[in-house]
């Protein structure tokens, strides 16, 4: 709630100190979310304004593999994480300027996040090697608040610092043994199942609610997730007008 309101109230300085300089009329607007790179992709996002209050937004977000770490069996493992996402929305804004001030905009989103990695384990005390496949694919709605400025006529920032969303998701995760003998026996298959489970707790969005089946023909656990998946779109992006 503190980092909204001092949000808001940094939007309004903004918005007096752009007062400030000559009316400018642009039409489009061309901006980079650095927040993106954090999930795995490079996003770019063009605006069109139409009116003195509307305008229309479509934002491409293009792979670029970001690594991370995770907890398995007691071990920092390393995942690498790549995705796509596309996203468009109407915007409302509050004030009298063209694609400045405060606004109001719906949007829909599409998400497909891939990721992988190792993770060493021990199954009926013998060593193992998993390796980690990850898929999830997501569109959502959602709403968000934000403001957007352009200062010396042609450099923009737009905040967007409230936006919650509801996504309906597909998330399928594999681990597979892909040394070793011909196939898991019963011990191995159980306790592939249980560091499975305790590692896919980490995350919250599937927590306990996954559907987790082990092949032991195979050496592979499977665990699946779909359903609704809530989430709130916060950040800031820069760019140029036109």
């Amino acid at each position: 709630m503190k980092c909204v309101i001092l949000s808001i109230i940094f939007s309004f300085y903004l918005q007096s100190a752009c007062a400030q300089d000559k009316r400018l009329d642009p039409e489009i607007t061309i901006k980079w979310t650095p927040t993106a790179l954090l999930l795995g992709n490079v996003s770019v996002q063009g605006e069109y304004g139409f009116g003195r209050k509307s305008s229309l937004t479509a934002k491409i977000g293009v792979p670029l593999e970001k690594k991370y770490s995770r907890r398995f069996n007691d071990q920092d493992i390393d995942l690498n994480m790549k995705a796509f996402s596309f996203m468009a929305g109407y915007r409302q804004y509050l004030s009298k300027q063209k694609l400045k001030g405060l606004y109001l905009e719906p949007y829909f989103k599409y998400v497909h996040n891939l990721t992988d990695g190792l993770g060493e384990t021990t199954l009926d005390n013998e060593p193992v090697t998993l390796d980690f496949t990850n898929t999830y694919n997501a569109f959502g709605i959602g709403a968000q608040l934000g403001a957007q400025f352009i200062i010396a006529k042609r450099f923009v920032i737009d905040f967007f610092f409230l936006g919650p969303e509801l996504n309906t998701a597909t998330n399928n995760f594999r681990a597979i043994d892909s040394q070793g003998s011909d196939k898991w026996n019963n011990i191995e298959g159980r306790q592939a199942e249980a560091d499975i489970k305790d590692f896919l707790n980490q995350f919250p969005f599937i927590k306990n609610r996954v559907d987790v089946r082990v092949d032991n023909e195979n050496k592979t656990v499977n665990a699946d997730f779909k359903g609704w998946v809530g989430g709130i779109r916060c950040g800031v992006s820069f760019g140029i007008a036109f």
